[in-house]
């Protein structure tokens, strides 16, 4: 499973993802994003590795969020959750978390917790609100002060009747394509339990076999 980069996720859907659309306003601005933290905080000076708390805007405006998540993602800490609307389309990049962050849209991260969570990889549990279902992609290399565009892609699709999907978050480079404005997209970033983490992935490896892409179909394609 270790060789996994990306699988939709055999969980349930999410419920009333209309009333999430028609209260979500991007309150927040950053880099390639409008989007709105619903767990922990933006901050450089609280590395990721501590459990956090829902903001009450996450538990007023977006219950079924907290509910979902609480009920289904198998982790038992949770650092740090948001939900995202891309603004154009996203280059080349990686969403993991270094002790001393090179890049400013990387948070910061105890040291404790980067080890571990790069032991369970793929941990970089995602929900899917609205959108297209067929962007995203996985890539062989990033580099945020070139045009990466022109090396091959390999597509990831999410089937309809999944809102979730997981990735190997630390070191894998994705993008997703244009047309995309209606996007919006769920990132949870916690401590997986490792016994139902390892059963979701494989429950979710032999459902969604046709989707699943492992290092090979993106490294020695």
């Amino acid at each position: 499973m270790r060789d996994v980069i990306y699988t939709p996720l055999a969980l349930p859907p999410i419920d009333d993802k209309q009333t999430i659309l028609d209260r979500f306003d991007e309150p927040e601005k950053f880099v390639w994003w409008g989007e709105e933290t619903l767990l922990g905080e933006k901050e450089t000076n609280n590395p990721l590795g501590y459990p956090q708390q829902w903001t009450d805007n996450a538990k007023q405006l977006y219950p079924q969020i907290v509910d979902w998540v609480e009920t289904n993602v198998p982790c038992d800490e949770l650092y740090y959750i948001r939900i995202a609307r891309a603004k154009s389309a996203i280059p080349p990049h990686v969403d993991g978390n270094e002790v001393e962050p090179d890049h400013k849209h990387h948070l910061a991260i105890r040291r404790e917790t980067r080890d571990f969570l790069l032991e369970y990889e793929p941990i970089g549990y995602r929900f899917q609100i609205a959108g297209t279902r067929d962007k995203m992609y996985m890539c062989r290399e990033y580099d945020y002060s070139k045009d990466m565009s022109w090396q091959d892609k390999t597509p990831c699709y999410l089937p309809e009747d999944t809102d979730s999907f997981v990735l190997r978050n630390q070191d894998q480079p994705h993008g997703v394509e244009e047309d995309i404005e209606e996007r919006l997209v769920g990132f949870i970033l916690g401590k997986p339990i490792p016994k139902l983490h390892n059963e979701l992935l494989e429950k979710s490896i032999i459902k969604y076999n046709k989707h699943v892409i492992r290092k090979k179909d993106v490294f020695n394609a």
